[in-house]
């Protein structure tokens, strides 16, 4: 950290500063190799390594430091001290190596009477804390170095000595508070006694950095957020910590604090080219991209940086370009890189092909396209940059698994995760991330994840990690009941994150009991309410939508149409009549979900009642034509107008089930038993196929109809494909990719007892009798639609979704009257037996509102406002084309 008085340096001296902090290849890996070897008590071999690593880089003080505190540990003082003294000789020294020179050195007894009484008293105890303390009892070394420092506090060298035992100990507070005390009593050495504090913060601030991590790793994220701020508190000036309480800030989904901590960490350091990246991309993601693009101008301003910092600089900077929809800041943030940097050409093409368009949103590429955080233990503490998300050269496959697995990239991640195991077998969180990327592998990977963890839990049968690893892979094998069992468990170890219940809860929803799950979410939001849970804004309304899901247990839809052509599916006689014109349908729904039967999380089943009518029908117009004579010959037909049924004449009814078994694939079938309700849906007219019927007909000028009783009805089953994406409403972004769409299929099958009636053009009764008609009709038909949801400014519940959409049907219809009081043929098949098809392809916007909301319950209903125009592609024109008008109600 820089005074703020002070001179910016020179260029020159910057880049000497970043090289001498800075160790490469051989060197770093030997020195690397020996802290850590020393952290784990292996005395010998941090010596060998810090030796080794020294040969090549002799001018680096925390080397030197190394190797003397680990020939301190070996009980080699006077060797270590012989080479403190002359690595200080020949200036690579350090306070901390001054510091250690003095330690090793404790004053001798100059033979003559000592300078004061307090020094007489004190010596003997400071000799014998001095024994102490190289024998290894630090606990009693510093009782007697406090004992002799308050005798005589003169005597710097015992203030070092006792600070130096309670260093031992791992007493850092102790170090701070006692460290004061001395220099109040009057310590001359004040400058080494402050090293010592500082070193004792920076242990106490990587303490907590420490445990932020662990319970990072757990998932407890409120209190690796406070974890994280003491280590920042305590020492401001490490980046480490300022970038871990970033990272904490960013897993708790809340972009504007962690930008916040960015800012306040570069009023401390402002060159920091971490921090700044990193700030650029929060910036982009809070939707800010003028700001973003700032700070990677600050960047690459800068004129000690490396080649490669600079380079990456750049690549990040044009990702966030790109996902800003802004490609010539994009290509001009390119442009100075060679055109053989196979990244730098990726994104060239990019930008040709245009983030942002349909199907991809600037949003969803920032979070796939994370940049790295490349971080590494130096002699210097831990020292981080920022690479772009497909660096090729980073030396942490661990991190590029992390956003390899982040894309959804899995077999990518599982080769990065493998590698990271095999460098570093010993990492507890590689193994982890190995287990968690194969579990989203093959069916052969996912068997290997869960003989890991099986392995893992034998061994640590309470591990709240582990149990809540394999409760998500029971999950993803649709094992719910040992999902809810691993869950549990976590939770009864104490160990578990504040989220764990509501994995809990979607658990048991699972299992099916969705009122049980309910309850525990709205216990989530309690919690979140008083502070001891954390959910973001997004989170919190996804809990609300689960509560209101998981408690729903009836519900009304309600729907009117208005189309240029009415699709053929209602057709059928009993239906409600089809005819072309500017027709208005309408269909009111209600159905039932039993709470205790067949539905969970994953399974949906219901029990429905339906009505279907015509409220307003067009008026069809036949124009003058002339007309096959089915006797022979061809007769003029004048022109001709008709207008169909609409109203209560027009009502036809349902009672159905229909049944979801895996939510995930969302196959809905159904069964259902349909009512011909009103008088016009089960009496009509019969139009004869066969040309001998009509010619007969023609030559009595007679009609022959037919009429149902009140009990006639049919049977239809089906099955309903659909896909949706980005259909739910969105708190955390003004806009979001949406596709919906289906495919259903079924079978209508009428056939009913009905009385016939010849009639001739007088009206006089020519024959009647009783007979059937019976008419199937195999069908299928489906829509997609592509487009951007957007919220508006009138209403955060307001969704607008302009999209483009094609749509197609197919019908095979036979129908066949019997028992008809015709003269030679009582059984005939009827006209328009066949198949005909439809498609059109157009664009339209739907408005949705969102409402009926409370503290529990997100959004349980919305009304939607559907308006297509569709041009013909082929097949019948009059349903493939023109406007389709819908407003639907959903409670």
């Amino acid at each position: 950290m820089r005074p703020r008085g002070e001179a910016r340096r020179s260029g020159a001296a910057r880049r000497g500063r970043s090289s001498a902090n800075v160790l490469r290849g051989r060197a770093w890996r030997l020195a690397d190799q020996g802290f850590r070897a020393y952290n784990r008590g292996r005395y010998e071999l941090a010596l060998q390594r810090a030796e080794a690593a020294l040969a090549i880089r002799p001018d680096v003080p925390r080397l030197q430091l190394l190797r003397v505190y680990a020939l301190q540990k070996l009980g080699r003082n006077d060797e270590a001290a012989r080479l403190a003294a002359q690595a200080i000789a020949q200036g690579h020294g350090s306070p901390e190596l001054q510091t250690a020179l003095i330690n090793l050195r404790p004053a001798p007894d100059t033979g003559g009477a000592p300078a004061t009484e307090a020094y007489r008293k004190g010596f003997p105890i400071a000799t014998e804390a001095y024994t102490l303390y190289n024998d290894g009892k630090y606990a009693e070394a510093a009782q007697l170095a406090e004992r002799a420092v308050r005798i005589d506090p003169s005597q710097g060298a015992w203030s070092l000595l006792w600070l130096n035992a309670l260093e031992n100990q791992q007493k850092f507070d102790d170090v701070v508070q006692y460290g004061n005390v001395a220099m109040a009593l009057g310590a001359p050495n004040r400058d080494a006694i402050m090293a010592r504090m500082r070193l004792a913060r920076q242990a106490i601030a990587n303490q907590h950095a420490q445990d932020a991590y662990a319970e990072l790793n757990k998932g407890r994220l409120r209190q690796a957020l406070a974890q994280a701020r003491d280590a920042v508190r305590i020492a401001p000036d490490v980046a480490s910590h300022r970038l871990l309480l970033i990272g904490v800030l960013q897993a708790m989904r809340d972009d504007a604090a962690a930008e916040k901590a960015a800012t306040d960490a570069l009023s401390v350091d402002e060159e920091s080219t971490a921090v700044q990246l990193l700030r650029a991309y929060l910036r982009q993601s809070l939707g800010e991209p003028a700001k973003a693009q700032e700070d990677i101008d600050a960047v690459l301003a800068l004129d000690w940086i490396s080649p490669e910092q600079r380079r990456n600089a750049r690549l990040i900077g044009a990702d966030l370009a790109l996902a800003a929809g802004d490609k010539p800041r994009a290509l001009a943030l390119l442009q100075p890189l060679p055109a053989d940097d196979k990244q730098a050409e990726a994104r060239r093409a990019q930008a040709g092909r245009g983030w942002g368009s349909w199907g991809d949103s600037g949003a969803d590429l920032l979070a796939a396209h994370a940049p790295l955080q490349l971080c590494r233990d130096t002699p210097y503490g831990t020292v981080c940059d920022l690479a772009p998300w497909d660096d090729p050269g980073s030396d942490s496959p661990a991190s590029r698994a992390y956003a390899a697995y982040g894309r959804q990239e899995y077999p990518k991640a599982i080769a990065l995760a493998r590698r990271a195991v095999a460098e570093q077998p010993d990492s507890e969180a590689n193994q982890n991330l190995l287990t968690t990327t194969l579990a989203s592998g093959t069916a052969q990977e996912q068997q290997e994840a869960m003989d890991r963890l099986n392995t893992a839990l034998a061994a640590k049968p309470n591990d709240a990690g582990l149990l809540r690893q394999r409760g998500y892979l029971y999950n993803a094998r649709k094992q719910y009941d040992l999902a809810l069992k691993d869950f549990v468990a976590a939770r009864s170890t104490g160990d578990a994150p504040e989220t764990n219940m509501l994995d809990e809860a979607y658990a048991t929803a699972a299992v099916g009991n969705r009122p049980a799950a309910a309850a525990m979410l709205r216990q989530a939001i309690d919690d979140a309410d008083a502070g001891t849970i954390t959910l973001d804004r997004q989170q919190r309304f996804d809990t609300r939508s689960a509560i209101a899901n998981f408690s729903r247990e009836w519900g009304v839809n309600a729907s009117v149409g208005y189309r240029g052509a009415r699709s053929a599916s209602n057709g059928l006689a009993g239906q409600p009549i089809s005819v072309p014109g500017n027709s208005v349908f309408s269909t009111v729904e209600a159905y039932w979900r039993p709470p205790d039967f067949l539905n969970s999380s994953n399974r949906t089943f219901e029990v429905y009642g339906r009505l279907s009518n015509t409220l307003r029908s067009g008026t069809t117009v036949t124009g003058a034509q002339v007309v096959d004579n089915p006797c022979g010959g061809t007769i003029n037909v004048g022109e001709s107008t008709f207008k169909g049924t609409a109203g209560w004449p027009s009502t036809t009814g349902a009672i159905g089930a229909r049944f979801t078994p895996d939510a995930g694939t969302n196959l809905t079938f159904g069964i259902e038993r349909q009512f011909l309700l009103g008088t016009a849906t089960r009496s009509g007219a019969l139009n004869a196929g066969p040309d001998s019927v009509r010619c007969a007909l023609n030559n009595q000028a007679a009609t022959i109809d037919y009429q149902g009783n009140k009990a006639s009805g049919g049977w239809q089953a089906y099955m309903l494909y659909g896909f949706y994406e980005g259909t739910a409403l969105r708190l955390d972004r003004s806009s979001w990719y949406t596709m919906e769409g289906y495919l259903q299929a079924g079978y209508t099958l009428l056939d009913h007892g009905v009385a016939y009636t010849e009639r001739d053009a007088a009206g006089n009764v020519l024959g009647t009798g009783d007979g059937r008609l019976r008419r199937g009709q195999g069908f299928a038909a489906g829509e997609v639609r592509i487009g951007r949801s957007m919220l508006t400014s009138y209403s955060d519940r307001l969704v607008v979704f302009p999209h483009i959409t094609v749509a197609g049907d197919w019908y095979s219809t036979q129908g066949r009257a019997s028992g008809v009081p015709l003269a030679g043929a009582s059984s005939f098949a009827l006209a328009g037996n066949g198949t005909s098809w439809s498609a059109g392809a157009g664009v339209g916007v739907n408005l949705r509102y969102w409402l009926n909301e409370d503290r529990y319950n997100a959004q349980r209903s919305h009304a939607d406002l559907a308006l297509q125009y569709r041009a013909r592609l082929g097949g019948e024109a009059d349903r493939a084309k023109g406007f389709f008008v819908t407003l639907s109600y959903s409670y």
